[in-house]
């Protein structure tokens, strides 16, 4: 009794709050997990968090469910999952937009820094530069000497404004203070096309989405935006080789977080479960069999990762006036 009264009121109701979280956690999950994924069914988004969900079942011996809520470029699902009861029972599993889509809005739906708990970064989809046949330059160097020879002159395609396709291209044109004119699709396949005709002088995809195209000679690939070349490119270099930027990487990356406030011991058996989940080989053979690549970042890792997405993305959005 005399220590209870030395710990104040305050000190007690902390206490209590702690050892509920650290009960909740002691049995967690004790219910079905659901994932909502904020795109529709067959999405890279979706087609990792079903793979990942599937081995999470049977590392937490519980039903984990994939919601998909598509709607709003992501925003309607992301919305909703942020929130939900920070308990652990919801989960977002969420692609790059996450950090794109709130600097996009004039009047921000959510906050990809404070509304969620980031678990685990689970894998990335690196994207490809790609070049159709019929243009004046066969390499990465040949682009750029072109571009400053050509002020405005060079055009490429998007997948809509905001899009990784978009400010990827759009964040190497401010890196190498080069001006370049976007032209937005409604589709990928139609932008492709494009570029093969030579309507547009070049592409960022994801690299699953040229691949074909490359090896059957109609388009040419000039970089890989992951930080290692592709196995299945290898002749590629690598963005971060040209740029001479070691760490550089253009990619879309998936990850798995939770609503803020969600209790540490509940995101700790989630991230344990995630790490012990990617380390299978089961489970990276199918995810890279998606063109995805395992790229695994803990719980301090990811935050931080977040947070340095939000600004750099956040920066380009402004700078580009793309906000509505």
């Amino acid at each position: 009794m005399k220590y209870a009264k030395r710990l104040g009121h305050s000190a007690l109701i902390g206490l209590a709050i702690l050892a509920g979280a650290q009960a909740a956690a002691a049995g967690y999950p004790e219910r079905p997990v659901k994932i909502v994924v904020a795109y529709g069914a067959g999405s890279g988004a979706d087609t990792i968090a079903r793979i990942l969900g599937d081995r999470l079942a049977a590392r937490l011996k519980q039903s984990i469910v994939i919601d998909n809520m598509p709607g709003a470029g992501g925003e309607l699902g992301t919305v909703a999952a942020a929130a939900a009861a920070p308990d652990g029972y919801t989960l977002l599993f969420a692609p790059t937009t996450l950090t794109v889509s709130p600097h996009m809005d004039a009047k921000p739906k959510y906050d990809a820094t404070k509304d969620f708990a980031p678990i685990m970064r689970v894998a990335t989809l690196p994207m490809l530069l790609v070049t159709g046949t019929k243009t004046p330059f066969s390499n990465w160097g040949g682009l750029l000497k072109e571009a400053r020879q050509h002020p405005d002159a060079l055009n490429y395609a998007t997948s809509g404004k905001g899009s990784p396709s978009h400010l990827e291209a759009a964040m190497l044109a401010k890196l190498e203070n080069i001006q370049i004119r976007d032209v937005p699709y409604r589709t990928g396949s139609q932008a492709l096309t494009d570029v093969i005709s030579g309507e547009v002088s070049f592409y960022f995809p994801v690299l699953p989405a040229a691949t074909q195209q490359v090896n059957e000679g109609r388009l040419k690939a000039l970089a890989v935006g992951s930080r290692e070349r592709s196995s299945k490119l290898p002749d590629v270099p690598t963005l971060a080789e040209l740029l001479g930027r070691p760490d550089y990487e253009a990619t879309v990356w998936y990850g798995l977080l939770a609503p803020a406030g969600t209790p540490q011991p509940v995101l700790d058996t989630l991230a344990k479960a995630t790490a012990d989940v990617l380390s299978m080989p089961e489970t990276r053979q199918k995810i890279v069999g998606t063109g995805s690549e395992v790229s695994p970042m803990d719980t301090a890792e990811f935050t931080a990762f977040i947070a340095k997405e939000n600004k750099k993305w956040g920066d380009l959005v402004r700078e580009l006036n793309l906000q509505k």
